[in-house]
C-alpha cells in the first residue's frame, strides 16, 4: 500500500472533554437523589413544579396522589432531558440556537449591526475616444504605390552595429499604419 492509498482515520474527543455544569451535592456533602443535574434539568423541574402549583385547580382531583404528581412529573421530565440530545446538545441549548438563528437578519451581522446589502442598480457610463492624426502623408499614399518586398528574409536582414544604433534606426523609420503612428507617438511622449 503506497502513501497515497493509506486510509486516514480521525478521532474526535470533544464530547468527552466537555463537561456540563452540574449540581450534584448538597452543602452537607450528601448527594441529590437521581443527581447530578444539569442547569437545564433544574430549570425544568422548577418551572414544571411552579406550573403545576399554579394550575392545581385543573388537575388536582386525586387526593393524596396530588403530591405524588407534584413530585414525580417534574423529576420525570428532568430525567428525560438528561438523555434527550439534539446534535449532541441538550434541548435548552438547541432551542437557544434555534431562537438566535430565527431572529438573525437575513444578511447577517457585521460588527453587531444588521448587514444590509445595497439594492442592485443599473450602472451606465460613457467612454470617449479621441483620435488624432500625426502624419497625414501615409494616409494620402495610394494603395498601388506600396510594393511588397519580394526578397527572402535572410537577404533583408542587415547586420547591426550596436543595439543603440538599431533603436535609432527603428525610431527613424516611418510607421506604416495609423495604429503604428499612434504607438510611436506614445513612445515619444513617454521618453
Amino acid at each position: 500500500m503506497s502513501d497515497l492509498d493509506e486510509e486516514l482515520i480521525g478521532h474526535s474527543y470533544t464530547r468527552a472533554r466537555k463537561h456540563p455544569l452540574v449540581i450534584g451535592k448538597l452543602p452537607g456533602a450528601g448527594r441529590l437523589p437521581g443527581g447530578p443535574y444539569t442547569i437545564t434539568q433544574i430549570v425544568t423541574m422548577v418551572a414544571t413544579f411552579g406550573l403545576l402549583v399554579m394550575t392545581r385547580d385543573l388537575w388536582a382531583h386525586f387526593g393524596m396522589g396530588n403530591f405524588l404528581v407534584l413530585i414525580v412529573l417534574p423529576w420525570g421530565l428532568a430525567w428525560v432531558l438528561r438523555y434527550a440530545r439534539m446534535d449532541g446538545r441538550d434541548p435548552a441549548r438547541a432551542l437557544r440556537s434555534l431562537l438566535i438563528y430565527s431572529s438573525a437578519p437575513a444578511g447577517g451581522r457585521l460588527s453587531g449591526r444588521p448587514q444590509r446589502t445595497a439594492r442592485p442598480r443599473l450602472a451606465s457610463g460613457t467612454c470617449t475616444i479621441h483620435l488624432r492624426t500625426l502624419d497625414p502623408a501615409p494616409a494620402e499614399q495610394p494603395a498601388a504605390a506600396v510594393q511588397p518586398d519580394l526578397q527572402p528574409a535572410v537577404a533583408r536582414r542587415r547586420p547591426e552595429a550596436s543595439p543603440s544604433a538599431a533603436a535609432a534606426g527603428r525610431a527613424a523609420a516611418a510607421p506604416r499604419t495609423h495604429l503604428q503612428a499612434l504607438l510611436a507617438s506614445l513612445d515619444e511622449r513617454s521618453s
